[in-house]
């Protein structure tokens, strides 16, 4: 038996580009995120721009702190135009930290100390461009519209009239406040995903949620990976 570290970090930047049909953020939006000085484009994750601390190994980890999700001020998110209100922000801010206190609260503690084997998770809610209810239906039902979202979705593209979310998260040591990783990704749902056309920030839920289950997933890859055999 070994463990196999560099596999560990693999799987969890993978559950860092959550799947799902999503675009790269902007490398040069959101300078004001979490490590965001580090945070880099990488073939094996596209939709995300990502930093893993060399030698992390988050296996080890199985118990972890979930901070209120932060709302990004920087003058350099549009927010779909300033359309998104302070309300919204803050619906989704809140809504982001449960999700994610759901989804690692399946199979592992949330506790609100730091100590050996806790993880701490910080959240910032980046972006948001909001669904257009009315234009997204009429856009996945009429003939052109459904061809260019099946067409979409293939290539990984946005729905028409689709929201958004773009969010970042920070992983560190909550012992010794070490950070293991970051991400910026931005998620959207399937362009042909007719139940997220429905209210103007369903999108920007699904890929919150989206975001909280596929690092849980990664989380318990990483757990299972970590006393692997070797090849």
């Amino acid at each position: 038996m070994k463990t196999k570290t560099v596999s560990v970090v693999c799987l969890m930047a993978a559950g860092l580009l959550m799947a799902g049909c999503s675009s790269s953020p902007k490398s040069e939006k959101y300078s004001g995120v979490p490590e965001s000085e580090q945070l880099r484009p990488d073939v094996r994750f596209p939709h995300s721009l990502v930093y893993i601390k060399e030698g992390a190994n988050f296996g080890q980890y199985s118990r972890f702190i979930i901070d209120p999700a932060e709302i990004y001020r920087g003058s350099d998110a549009s927010w779909h135009k300033g359309k998104v209100t302070e309300q919204n922000k803050q619906e989704l801010a809140q809504f982001a930290r449960a999700e994610f206190v759901r989804a690692l609260g399946k199979k592992y503690s949330v506790v609100n100390q730091p100590g050996p084997g806790v993880l701490r998770i910080k959240l910032t809610l980046a972006d948001v461009e909001l669904t257009t209810s009315t234009l997204a239906v009429v856009s996945h039902f009429s003939p052109v519209g459904m061809g260019m979202n099946l067409l979409g979705t293939g290539a990984g593209m946005q729905g028409s009239f689709m929201g958004s979310v773009t969010i970042s998260g920070e992983l560190r040591d909550a012992q010794s406040d070490t950070v293991l990783a970051a991400f910026l990704t931005k998620q959207t749902p399937l362009a042909v995903d007719v139940s997220k056309t429905v209210g103007k920030l369903a999108a920007a839920r699904s890929g919150v949620t989206e975001t909280a289950d596929k690092l849980s997933a990664a989380l318990d890859r990483a757990h299972a990976t970590v006393t692997a055999p070797g090849p």
